[in-house]
């Protein structure tokens, strides 16, 4: 309706530049039109009525078949304004329903929004309701339509890769992901798809350049990330090549990753896990002696080699400067356990459970006592741990 009236008024403009121009210069004008045998003779004034007639007229039928075409069409805005009211009135139910969690109504209300006028922005809702209501069995359908709208393109493509990212469809998200124009790629929503999906698929050196790219925008996230990273790419390096490597690995990182103590807990870890508990104690205490990280002590309850002396020296050093911290005598309990010292064992687990009770602590000494036969007392201390 808004281009009807601007044609119009347009059109009378130029009317009145036709009607009123030739007395600006002093004459009348006249228009002679021939045809064959017909002639046809009028002023410049009544050419431009019937110029002006016209021309309306054409708009007019013009704008009656495009609203007629829509309405055929199953458009919901060939009533007008009033049509549009009516559905931006049902976008804003919607987004109310949604707020309250109501997604039945708010499914019905976004129906009636379509297709609207609203940058594919509808679609974009009825997906992440039908997601709620149907499990996302239309979800596809209708962010395919968003994509359609340039003002909704990245967030469908955003959504429908987060949707394939939850049904473990990595590559089909990262399909999805590398259709989104490279302005968009740098936003942040878009940068953690990509680590989410590239981490999923253990393609580790991609994880670290789109790092380098996307620095900026992730902010405190890129510290979990690239610590997420180092340790992904130990675990691959470990499974695939060995300790040898891992070793190697860690010792061509760089100063500061190497003072990371996630990346110092997962180097450890893994060393463990690949049986080399012994080539672990010694990494493991001098780590510990720069940080006493309780963030550690798991690593010493997990070593199990003959005769940990230095790990075991550290411990009791710690112990005498904190006498009564249970963790510490837990630590030494297990730490003696694994190693064969089960008189040890026994008592640094008893005065941890004397400070503190703790069901593994409870557990290693029933497990002590079963060794020496103890039975019955072994049975007792694990109807303690039931009852506590």
């Amino acid at each position: 309706m808004k281009k009807l009236i601007f044609y119009i008024i347009s059109i009378a403009l130029l009317f009145a530049a036709i009607l009123f121009g030739h007395h600006a210069i002093g004459e009348k004008g006249r228009i002679f039109i021939a045809m064959g045998d017909l002639r046809i003779q009028m002023t410049v004034v009544s050419a431009g009525i019937v110029l002006l007639a016209s021309s309306i007229g054409v708009i007019i039928v013009g704008w009656l078949l495009v609203k007629l075409a829509r309405m055929l069409t199953g458009s919901r805005n060939w009533f007008g304004s009033l049509s549009r009211r009516k559905q931006q009135k049902a976008f804003h139910e919607a987004i109310n329903a949604c707020a309250i969690g109501d997604y039945e109504s708010a499914q019905k209300a976004i129906s009636k929004t379509f297709p609207g006028e609203f940058g594919g922005s509808n679609y974009i809702l009825a997906a992440d309701i039908d997601r709620k209501v149907n499990n996302g069995n239309n979800l596809e359908n209708l962010l395919s339509i968003a994509e359609t709208f340039e003002a909704s393109a990245v967030s469908a493509k955003a959504q429908q890769a987060a949707h394939f990212v939850q049904q473990h469809q990595f590559d089909k998200a990262k399909e999805v992901l590398e259709g989104i124009d490279a302005k968009a790629q740098n936003q942040a929503v878009i940068a953690r798809l990509w680590l989410s999906v590239l981490a999923a698929l253990g393609q580790w050196d991609e994880v670290k350049e789109r790092l380098k790219l996307h620095k900026k925008v992730l902010g405190d996230d890129y510290v979990v990330w690239a610590q997420q990273a180092t340790q992904g790419e130990f675990a691959e390096i470990a499974s695939k090549h060995g300790a040898n490597a891992l070793r190697q690995k860690w010792e061509e990182l760089p100063r500061a990753a190497k003072k990371d103590i996630a990346n110092q807990i997962v180097f450890i870890q893994l060393l463990i896990d690949q049986g080399l508990s012994k080539d672990a104690e010694p990494i493991l205490v001098d780590l510990a002696k720069k940080s006493q990280h309780s963030a550690f002590h798991n690593l010493f309850k997990q070593l199990k080699h003959p005769s940990p002396f230095a790990a075991m020296r550290l411990i009791e050093s710690w112990i005498k400067a904190d006498p009564e911290n249970a963790k510490l005598y837990s630590v030494l309990a297990h730490l003696a356990y694994n190693s064969g010292d089960s008189e040890l064992a026994e008592k640094a687990v008893r005065k941890a459970l004397e400070l503190a009770s703790d069901p593994d602590d409870g557990r290693l000494l029933a497990r002590l006592l079963e060794q020496q036969n103890a039975f019955e007392k072994a049975n007792n201390v694990y109807k303690g741990l039931l009852t506590s």
